[in-house]
């Protein structure tokens, strides 16, 4: 058995003044743990100017600087970087604005509700010339970084299959939570458990298996009682390039007494071997990995046991997080793309939007190419 920390990748880091951030809404999921995690590196956030109307949202923000309007924060502040924290069907308008101000700006996943807004947003970034990214953070884990190159080498052989899983708790119990609440609204957020945490994994499977998806078939249900109109439970089966096959299970079922439990797993198999991530989402990931090829028959079999450090007022609860989102930031600024582009957003949205077309109509979707 090998083990590993679960620190960041060795990204190039160069030493710049602190940042003037500006952060635009506290609606998305995510705000929050976004907003208490820039404060833990005060060497890279300088100034945090927050746009926001509510009190309450104020209050809990604790932001020194506040505005009410994003046009007016970014004509104050001209912020080098923008975070827009706001609902999926609110982003585009200050998203656009920012791109034609020349900011760069980070958007929670999954970006947008439609894929169409966000192609007008990446034409935006495209004219303006400016960078934006997300929060696919699975894509900056070592263990994602570690398949993806072993897949490269051929150390799978030729990919055959891969399967992913994710459950976690029910609608009911989200619906508790007032940051999570409009997720369940498909006016707002797009779509259900598929388009808010099987994200995730689309991407990642994109991301380790380095090929597109080329078709979907897809299985959706609403079965819970909760106040929702999006789906709760989702299957979905996907082709990408080379006639490689996968599968997609996601579910929000578990009851109210395991309020923070998640089920969670990535799984691949090839001509030469195979990998097994689970669980994805923790502090003590484990892989186990079998290959035939080369040097790793003389030891076929090996298991590698990751260990982060726990950041508690940090994004997902970890030192990774705080890695991620600096180096997401630098890049940003620096006019880099980051490893986690709108584009690979767009391609997430494009799959999820063809896999909820299959489920409504009963046919594989073909993607385009």
């Amino acid at each position: 058995m090998m083990r590993a920390a679960s620190g960041a990748p060795r990204e190039r880091r160069k030493r710049m003044e602190p940042l003037r951030i500006g952060f635009i809404g506290t609606t998305a999921p995510h705000a929050f743990m976004f907003l208490e995690t820039l404060k833990l590196m005060p060497e890279t956030i300088g100034r945090i100017a927050l746009v926001e109307s509510d009190m309450a949202r104020i209050d809990k923000a604790s932001c020194e600087f506040v505005y009410s309007t994003y046009e007016d924060m970014l004509y104050a502040e001209r912020p080098q970087l923008c975070f827009i924290m706001l609902q999926a069907d609110e982003v585009e308008d200050p998203a656009l604005r920012c791109a034609e101000n020349g900011v760069p700006f980070v958007l929670d996943k999954h970006c947008a509700r439609t894929a169409e807004s966000l192609r007008r947003i990446l034409d935006a970034c495209a004219q303006y010339q400016v960078k934006m990214a997300t929060g696919y953070m699975w894509r900056y884990s070592p263990i994602a970084r570690q398949l993806r190159a072993w897949v490269a080498a051929g150390m799978f052989g030729r990919p055959f299959c891969f399967d992913m899983r994710i459950a976690t708790t029910s609608a009911e119990v989200r619906l508790e939570d007032d940051q999570f609440a409009w997720l369940f609204e498909k006016d707002k957020s797009g779509g259900g458990i598929l388009l808010w945490l099987g994200c995730h994994y689309i991407d990642l499977a994109r991301f380790v298996l380095q090929r597109e998806v080329m078709a979907v078939s897809a299985m959706t249900s609403r079965l819970t009682t909760a106040a929702s109109d999006v789906e709760d439970v989702a299957s979905v089966s996907l082709q990408l390039e080379d006639g490689i096959v996968g599968t997609l299970h996601c579910a929000y079922v578990m009851p109210k007494g395991l309020r923070d439990a998640y089920d969670t797993a990535f799984g691949l198999w090839g001509s030469e071997g195979d990998a097994t991530w689970a669980p994805v989402i923790g502090l003590n990931p484990t892989l186990r990995v079998r290959s035939v090829h080369g040097d790793m028959a003389r030891c076929p079999e090996r298991t590698i046991q990751y260990h982060d450090t726990p950041e508690p007022k940090a994004y997902c609860g970890t030192q990774l997080a705080v890695h991620f989102l600096r180096d997401m930031m630098i890049s940003l600024v620096e006019g880099r793309d980051f490893v986690t582009t709108g584009e690979d957003a767009l391609k997430v949205l494009e799959i999820c939007e063809a896999a909820y077309q299959s489920a409504q109509t009963g046919q594989r979707v073909e993607l385009p190419r």
